[in-house]
């Protein structure tokens, strides 16, 4: 029988792609890095953006979100969309220019709803069940559902945590935006965990290893609608944990900003 172990060691996907694009990404990176001239924070970010994006589609996680757990698929999606994105802005280095003459930098745009609509709407949007389904049995669906979790996510954040201040909200609108982002992914996620109905069908009858089957439900004690309803716990706290935390750094920056000492704002992407 399958243990514990096992799924940690051998349900990696090693003939993934995502290896060479992380590879890839990491060499350009680099060289970007180099140029800008990039801190260790800033290279820190990049790290765990790119280890995120591994984590969400080449380990064992990806593996049990195929098929087995929809718990596993919650927890790719928060990845995917959250994580991934937040990061690999945060990982962007400020342009090398003086600010605007004449503009204060914490005059920046308001608040974005392409940018909102996208990043809350992406979650709700592969969850109506026949999406979520055909994301399961088709390869194309799937990859399609991977490049959009991920460009709706960089949408979303883009307005908060832009490398160019200038494009960023100020820190009060910044803080409504994610606080109404964090409410949108509350409601879906207490519409996950107390439905009756299937969110995603396929995860009621699961096909493939009848060993980490039985590991799952006689060790784990994963029943489909408990898998459901630990899928929707995730993306009610685990998720607004990270719009909590985007907040409070909002409301650092806006401290720097009208606090009594006048310093120019700081930010997670910059220096």
């Amino acid at each position: 029988m399958m243990t514990n172990l096992d799924v940690m060691t051998e349900l990696w996907i090693w003939r993934s792609p995502a290896w060479g694009i992380a590879f890839a990404a990491a060499v350009v990176y680099s060289i970007f890095a180099w140029r800008r001239s990039a801190s260790p924070r800033h290279v820190a970010f990049f790290s765990i953006c790119a280890a995120a994006l591994l984590l969400s589609l080449v380990s064992p996680v990806a593996t049990l979100a195929s098929r087995y757990l929809f718990s596993a698929h919650m927890a790719q999606h928060l990845l995917l969309l959250l994580i991934v994105p937040l990061c690999g802005i945060l990982a962007w280095p400020p342009p090398k220019r003086p600010d605007t003459p004449g503009r204060p930098r914490h005059l920046q745009r308001s608040a974005n709803p392409i940018g909102w609509a996208a990043g809350v709407g992406a979650m709700w949007f592969w969850h109506i069940p026949a999406l979520c389904t055909a994301s399961m049995v088709s390869p194309f669906v799937l990859d399609v559902q991977i490049v959009s979790l991920i460009a709706a996510g960089a949408a979303f954040w883009w307005p908060v945590f832009s490398p160019v201040a200038e494009h960023r909200m100020q820190p009060h609108v910044a803080a409504m935006y994610l606080f109404a982002g964090c409410v949108g992914c509350s409601l879906l996620g207490i519409y996950i965990t107390f439905s009756p109905i299937s969110v995603c069908p396929l995860y009621s009858n699961p096909t493939g290893s009848s060993d980490l089957l039985r590991l799952i439900r006689e060790q784990w004690r994963f029943t489909p609608r408990t898998d459901q309803q630990v899928g929707g716990l995730l993306m009610w706290v685990p998720a607004c944990m990270v719009y909590l935390g985007a907040i409070l750094a909002k409301f650092s920056s806006w401290h720097h900003v009208v606090g009594p000492s006048h310093v120019a704002p700081t930010s997670l992407a910059a220096e």
